[in-house]
């Protein structure tokens, strides 16, 4: 569904590489043939509308082939195969900044991919959107490094790639001022489609909307955020279109989320643990007492979410309720509290930590031994699954470590691991 009337692009050409590279050898090169492409949307951008660049892979071959695709929201895992990359610079030379967070210990979320089969003559067109890689703050020229290795299949259910296509791009384009008005006009197809119920699923009206919201959409991104699970969005984007707006009253409208209260269609408890977790990063301490009475009332995943989003409030009261659940009969209690501590980022949490070396679960001494690790720095191995023996000795070499170091010490902050 293309939700945008933008006319096509009169551009500069642009530095364009195109090639195969051949692996399996019953498919001869003379039958893989191609043309591929990126290209802007069009040449010039209104201040804080979307910036989209199309990426066109058309067959000129013989022969069909196949490869993935799938919705053009942005995967922070930076090394899956065929998935683009996007540099951006101003007219001065500077890299805008990359709004993705670090990854913390490993990529977020899942990736589902679909398929394409080409036939011979047939062109196919994915449009990106570039606020995902880059912070466009200010009017004026940017240039765009585009690159992208997309491996193609004989068949869609071939295991090894054929060959590899290859596009390699150098892009301009301009930003201008922009008015209130201008941006509403901007944003009203994407709107429209949120709420077309004859339309297919709007992918990229949800991509859009979260990813650039404005205090005019509040309504929209409050309704896809209390939505029932069976719609047709993610509702954590959703979420996260509410976090990046920032207002008061988007906050309040993650807070009714992470309560499960009646304003809420479908009380998820993954989602009001994703809420609660954008709340914690805020870090505004009037949220902490509904923080309590999750932890009170909370089912165990739910409560465990809570307890390791604590720390980032970085408040005695807080500190208070992780220090409480260490002493919890339940096991997962103790490590999500041991996790809460670490999220704190304070040495006065170590002592604390290095008395969990000899918990008699052998996951909670894990966990335990993996913040301690995150807090210092500093790196003493313990194997999964150690037994209480290899764990005092491990507990030990702590002990010495710290007795050495606890004065000097100053842990790093820890990042509160999001997606966006």
């Amino acid at each position: 569904m293309r939700l945008s009337t933008f006319p096509a692009p009169r551009l500069k050409p642009t530095v364009l590489l195109c090639f195969a590279a051949l692996l399996a050898p019953a498919l001869a090169f003379s039958q893989v043939n191609y043309v591929v492409r990126f290209e802007m949307d069009k040449g010039h951008f209104l201040a804080g509308e979307p910036i989209f660049c199309r990426f066109i892979i058309r067959n000129t071959g013989a022969r069909s082939f196949a490869f993935s695709y799938r919705p053009p929201s942005r995967v922070h895992e930076r090394g899956l195969d065929g998935e683009p990359r996007f540099i951006v610079k101003d007219a001065a030379g500077k890299l805008l900044a990359d709004p993705a967070p670090e990854t913390c210990g490993g990529a977020i979320g899942t990736v589902v991919y679909g398929s394409v089969t080409l036939p011979p003559g047939q062109s196919h067109t994915e449009r990106w959107l570039l606020d995902q890689w880059a912070n466009f703050s200010l009017p004026g020229s940017y240039h765009l490094r585009a690159e992208r290795r997309l491996p193609l299949r004989e068949t869609a259910t071939s295991e090894r790639p054929t060959a590899f296509a290859m596009a390699i791009a150098d892009l301009s384009f301009a930003i201008e001022p922009s008015t209130e008005s201008q941006l509403r006009a901007a944003f009203a197809p994407y709107l429209a489609a949120l709420t077309d119920r004859a339309a297919a699923a709007p992918v990229e009206a949800e991509m859009v909307v979260a990813t650039l919201p404005r205090p005019f959409m509040i309504d929209a991104l409050r309704s896809m955020a209390n939505a029932p699970s069976s719609e047709r969005w993610d509702r954590r984007q959703a979420l996260e279109g509410l976090a990046r707006l920032g207002t008061p009253e988007a906050w309040r409208a993650i807070l009714a989320v992470a309560q499960g209260n009646a304003r809420t269609a479908d009380n998820n408890d993954s989602l009001r643990a994703y809420a609660a977790l954008l709340l914690a990063e805020r870090g505004d301490k009037a949220f902490l007492p509904v923080f309590t009475r999750i932890v009170a009332t909370a089912k165990p995943d739910l409560r465990g979410a809570v307890l390791r989003t604590l720390g980032f409030f970085h408040d005695a009261r807080a500190s208070q309720i992780l220090f409480e659940r260490l002493h919890s009969p339940v096991a997962t209690d103790r490590m999500n509290a041991i996790l809460g501590l670490k999220n704190l980022g304070s040495k006065d949490s170590i002592p604390a930590l290095l008395a969990m070396l000899n918990d008699p679960e052998a996951q909670v001494r894990q966990v335990a031994n993996f913040a301690l690790e995150r807090l210092t720095a500093h790196n003493i191995p313990l194997t999964a699954g150690a037994t209480p023996e290899e764990s005092s000795r491990v507990a030990d070499q702590w002990h010495v470590w710290w007795r050495k170091n606890a004065s000097n010490l100053s842990p790093p902050r820890q990042a509160a691991c999001r997606d966006w």
